[in-house]
C-alpha cells in the first residue's frame, strides 16, 4: 500500500508544486513565486494533453488557463495574458513577450496583495494589467484544485490513465536513502 506521502498529488502537487509557490511568497521571492505560478500552469496542461502528444504546445497552456484560472472579482486574466507572462519570466525574468509586442495578450504586472486582485484600466494602458500575486495563487490552487477532480472523477477513463503515468513523472521528493 502507497503511503500518503507517496502518493503523486500529496508529492508532487500538494508538497511539491503548491508548497515551493506558498514558501517564495510567504518569503517575498515575489519573481520566483510568479515563475513557479507559470510554470505549474505547464505542469497541468501537461498532464491533460492526449495520450499521443510528448510534450506541451501553447495551445496546451492557454486552453486549460483559460478553463480552470478563475479570479475573484469582475475582471479576469485570458490564457493568452497567462502564456505571454510564462514566455516573459522564463525566457527573459521580465514582462515583455512576443506575444504582447504582437499585441496578442496583455503585459502582466505583479502586485503582492491586491482586493480586488485584478487591476485593469484601458484609460491608463490598454497593453498592461497588473495582478495580485496572492490572487494569482488562490486561482491557481482553486484551479488545480478543480482540474484534478475532473482528471480523476472516472478513475478507468483513458485520460485519467494517462495523467496518473504522467504525473509519476513529475519530480517527488524522497527520503534520503540510508547507505
Amino acid at each position: 500500500m502507497t503511503s500518503l506521502s507517496e502518493d503523486p498529488i500529496i508529492n508532487a502537487i500538494n508538497n511539491g508544486i503548491k508548497r515551493d509557490i506558498n514558501v517564495a511568497l510567504e518569503n517575498k521571492c515575489y519573481r520566483g513565486g510568479a515563475i513557479l505560478m507559470l510554470s505549474a500552469i505547464d505542469t497541468m496542461a501537461f498532464l491533460a494533453m492526449p495520450e499521443t502528444q510528448e510534450d506541451v504546445a501553447r495551445t496546451d497552456f492557454i486552453v486549460w488557463a483559460s478553463k480552470y484560472i478563475r479570479f475573484a472579482g469582475q475582471e479576469q486574466l485570458t490564457g493568452e495574458d497567462l502564456y505571454g507572462a510564462r514566455c516573459a519570466m522564463l525566457h527573459s525574468y521580465g514582462t515583455r513577450s512576443r506575444m504582447s509586442r504582437e499585441g496578442k495578450c496583455r503585459v502582466l504586472g505583479y502586485m503582492d496583495i491586491s482586493v480586488p486582485p485584478i487591476r485593469y484600466n484601458p484609460n491608463v494602458s490598454k497593453e498592461v494589467v497588473l495582478v495580485s500575486l496572492a490572487g494569482l495563487r488562490d486561482a491557481l490552487f482553486d484551479a488545480i484544485d478543480r482540474f484534478l477532480v475532473d482528471l480523476f472523477k472516472d478513475r478507468s477513463s483513458k485520460i485519467s490513465t494517462v495523467a496518473e503515468k504522467r504525473l509519476n513523472t513529475v519530480i517527488h521528493e524522497y527520503p534520503t536513502a540510508t547507505l
